[in-house]
């Protein structure tokens, strides 16, 4: 008799997504019926000013499945990210964005290792994005394995454990929380897995990351983080 899909809670992050949220979430949904797990889709609207929270709104008073957190003000992908893992409740946890670029079909991929692991990540074989977005990819990723080694070689789509989060602190405000938190819980021990996935093109608006302030902001916690994990860790 085949193991049973695990409990799953997905948390898609949004903001002002409103030309994408809806399909995204209830695709979200669909995934988790089809694939017989006994799921949670938690939506954490961002501060958004474009009516993507009332979008969201509307599908939680619709279906159960759907769990609405709101940021009255835009508080960064980090912080939308560990309000959505704060309000998660089943026994594994993962994350899409809210543009639709990574679909939820593709966590069918992380499902058999969940079996044997806490922690199952990835890493892309192809990303659709523009020039601009590639090039502050590239130079995020050098100075990613410069600061914090190669371990930090993965996506921010994983599924883990949501029993972590109470083993761990997380404390990154930018999207470098999808990278605190397998460092730390691989320096705790967890040995993960690895699967390959694939990113679409936006369908809808533009990235939120491509700024320089953020960019700066980025490196910092990159700096922090290094201490937390290399230099503190060795006292």
């Amino acid at each position: 008799m085949a193991n049973p899909t695990p409990s799953l809670s997905i948390v898609i992050m949004a903001f002002n997504e409103s030309g994408s949220i809806e399909a995204q979430a209830q695709a979200t949904a669909a995934f988790l019926r089809r694939v017989g797990s006994d799921g949670q889709v938690v939506i954490v609207d961002d501060g958004s000013t474009d009516g993507t929270g009332a979008i969201a709104d509307r599908l939680a008073a619709a279906d159960p499945i759907f769990t609405v957190v709101h940021h009255p003000t835009n508080l960064g992908m980090g912080r939308a990210i560990r309000s959505g893992y704060a309000a998660a409740n089943r026994e594994f946890v993962s994350q899409l964005p809210g543009d639709g670029q990574v679909v939820p079909d593709t966590l069918e991929r992380f499902l058999p290792h969940l079996a044997g692991h806490d922690l199952v990540l990835s890493t892309y074989t192809r990303r659709d994005d523009g020039l601009a977005r590639k090039v502050v990819t590239a130079g995020y990723q050098a100075t990613a394995r410069l600061l914090l080694g190669d371990r930090c070689a993965f996506t921010g789509t994983m599924v883990f454990r949501r029993s972590w989060l109470g083993r761990i602190e997380l404390t990154c405000e930018s999207f470098l929380v999808n990278v605190e938190l397998p460092l730390k819980m691989m320096r705790a021990g967890v040995v993960p897995a690895h699967v390959t996935i694939q990113a679409l093109e936006r369908a809808h608006g533009r990235s939120k990351v491509l700024s320089a302030r953020r960019v700066a902001h980025v490196v910092a916690e990159m700096l922090a983080l290094r201490w937390a994990l290399v230099v503190r860790s060795s006292r």
